[in-house]
C-alpha cells in the first residue's frame, strides 16, 4: 500500500492504515467526563466590530447596547431590536458585566441589571470596556425542534418508502444488497457523492470519493477525514483540498440534482478533529454548498418538487435527526443489537450506490474498559468511499427513519494494538481487515455543534439561510 492510500482509494481507512484516527486515540481517563465534549469558547473569535457569535470589545463613542444590537443584526430600530438587546444582555457570559438598571427604561426591560459600556472595569493596573459576547443568531432548524420549518419548506415531498430497508426482522439473507436504490425517494436523495480534489505535498493533484448527506438547506454531514487529514499521517503535511464536488442523489454517471462545487472556506471539522491528533470521536463535518441552497431548488425528477433535506419537519416526519439520548422517547430504548442502514458510493463501483445492513454491536464501545460514548460499533460490508455515510434506524411501526450516526470506517489496524477492546484486526495479504465498523454517534453534542455552524449562515435581516 503507498502512503497515498488514504486519499487515493477513497477516505476509508486503507488496508494496513488507520489514516490517523486509533493510532492516536486515547480513551478517557481518570477524572475525565467520559463524553470527551468540551464545546469551551474559542478566544480567538474576537471582532472589532460587533458581530453574532464573537466577542465583541466595548469601544468610546461605539453606542448604547441598543445600538451595538442594531449594528450587529442589522436592525435600525423598533421590537426586534430591542429583543437582540435583551438576548446580548442576558447571556451568561456577559452578566458579569451588569450595572444596576438607571431609568425607567431600563428597570422596565433590563430590570434585574444592563451591561454597562463604561471603562469601569479592571485590566491590570488600568481601567477598561467590557469584552461582551453577541450570540449567533439562533437558526431554526426543523431536524432539532427549535420551532416550526421556514415558509419556504411547507411543501411536503414524497414521504412513502421506495423499498424495504434492512428493518427489526430483516436477516442478512432475505434481502440483497446489490438491487437497484431508486435515487430520487426519499431518504437516498439527500445522500450526496462526494469527489474531493487534492493537492500533493509534489504539486500533483488527486482526487478520491466519500458521502454524506444533505441535512440543512445548502449543508452537508460528512466525515472529517474526508477533507480534513494529513499525507502518510504525517503532521507537517497537510492535505491541501482544493475543492469538493458534491452530487445529491448521484447513481453512477447519473446526477438527478447536478453537481455543486465547493471552495476550500466552505467546510468546518470539529476544533477538537485536528487538536487530537485525528480522535475518531471528532470525525465529523459539516460542507457548504454554494447559493442558491439546493434544497430550496424544484426539479423535473421530482415532479417539480422541492429537493428539501434529511429532518425538514414541514410535512416530512418520517426522516428524523435527533440526539441519540432523545431516542427512548421515541420508544427506541436501545440500540444495541438492532439492524440499521448504511447507504454509501464505493470507490470501485463506478459511483453506484449501495444499501448495506449494520448489525449494532455496542452503541458504547469500550476502551480499556471504560464506556466510549461517543462511538458506535457494527458489523457491516464497507469499503473506500463509504466513509461519512448516514447510518441510520428504520422503526416499522412508526414508519420513521432516525438518523444515528457518521460513519468512519474501521476500528483499528494491524500495525499497533487496537484502542477498542472488542476491536480485532487480521492481516490477509498486502491488506489489512478490521471488525467491526465504526461511527460518530449523533450526541447533545454533536447535534449542537452541527446547529452551531448551520447558524453562521443564517441572515438575521432576511430570516433565510446564507
Amino acid at each position: 500500500m503507498n502512503t497515498l492510500g488514504l486519499v487515493e482509494l477513497g477516505l476509508e481507512n486503507p488496508p494496513g492504515k488507520t489514516g490517523g484516527p486509533f493510532g492516536s486515540f486515547n480513551p478517557p481517563g481518570p477524572g475525565i467526563a467520559s463524553d470527551g465534549f468540551q464545546f469551551e469558547q474559542v478566544n480567538s473569535l474576537m471582532s472589532d466590530t460587533p458581530v453574532p457569535g464573537h466577542f465583541y470589545k466595548i469601544k468610546y463613542g461605539g453606542g448604547g447596547l441598543l445600538e451595538t444590537a442594531g449594528r450587529a443584526y442589522g436592525l435600525k430600530s423598533g421590537a426586534e431590536r430591542l429583543k437582540r438587546a435583551q438576548t446580548i444582555n442576558s447571556h451568561p457570559l456577559n452578566m458579569k458585566f451588569w450595572r444596576p438598571p438607571g431609568n425607567a427604561f431600563e428597570r422596565k426591560y433590563f430590570g434585574k441589571g444592563v451591561i454597562s459600556f463604561l471603562p469601569r472595569f479592571t485590566c491590570g493596573d488600568r481601567k477598561c470596556f467590557a469584552t461582551i459576547w453577541i450570540p449567533p443568531v439562533t437558526y431554526i432548524h426543523p431536524f432539532l425542534g427549535l420551532g416550526t420549518a421556514v415558509d419556504s419548506f411547507d411543501e411536503p415531498v414524497d414521504p412513502r418508502q421506495p423499498q424495504r430497508e434492512w428493518g427489526e426482522e430483516s436477516a442478512f439473507g432475505h434481502l440483497s444488497a446489490r438491487r437497484h436504490i431508486d435515487m430520487t425517494k426519499v431518504p437516498f436523495r439527500w445522500i450526496c457523492r462526494l469527489r474531493v480534489f487534492l493537492k500533493q505535498p509534489d504539486g500533483k493533484i488527486k482526487q478520491s470519493f466519500a458521502t454524506g448527506t444533505l441535512i440543512g438547506p445548502r449543508h452537508v454531514l460528512t466525515a472529517a477525514h474526508v477533507f480534513d487529514a494529513n499525507w502518510a499521517n504525517d503532521p507537517t503535511t497537510p492535505a491541501e483540498v482544493l475543492t469538493i464536488n458534491v452530487a445529491a442523489g448521484a447513481d453512477g454517471l447519473r446526477t438527478p440534482f447536478s453537481w455543486s462545487k465547493t471552495k476550500p472556506i466552505d467546510w468546518q471539522s470539529h476544533p477538537h478533529w485536528r487538536s487530537s491528533q485525528f480522535d475518531p470521536r471528532f470525525d465529523f463535518g459539516l460542507i457548504r454548498l454554494p447559493n442558491p441552497p439546493i434544497a430550496y431548488r424544484r426539479f423535473g425528477k421530482l415532479k417539480n418538487k422541492m429537493l428539501s433535506f434529511w429532518g425538514n419537519k414541514g410535512k416530512v416526519d418520517d426522516t428524523l435527526l435527533l440526539p441519540v439520548e432523545a431516542l427512548p422517547k421515541h420508544g427506541i430504548q436501545t440500540l444495541t443489537g438492532k439492524a440499521l442502514n448504511l447507504c454509501g458510493y464505493r470507490t470501485h463501483d463506478n459511483g453506484r450506490p449501495i444499501l448495506v445492513p449494520a448489525m449494532v454491536r455496542s452503541a458504547s464501545p469500550t476502551a480499556r474498559k471504560r464506556p466510549v460514548r461517543q462511538l458506535i460499533t457494527y458489523a457491516a460490508d464497507t469499503s473506500q468511499g463509504i466513509s461519512g455515510s448516514p447510518v441510520w434506524y428504520w422503526d416499522e411501526k412508526s414508519k420513521r427513519r432516525y438518523l444515528i450516526a457518521v460513519h468512519h470506517g474501521g476500528c483499528g489496524n494491524c500495525e499497533t494494538p487496537p484502542a477498542l477492546d472488542d476491536c480485532t484486526t487480521q492481516q490477509v495479504g498486502e491488506d489489512c481487515t478490521s471488525d467491526p465498523k465504526i461511527g460518530v454517534l449523533l450526541t447533545r453534542q454533536v447535534v449542537r455543534q452541527i446547529r452551531d455552524w448551520i447558524n453562521e449562515d443564517y441572515d438575521a435581516k432576511r430570516g433565510i439561510a446564507l
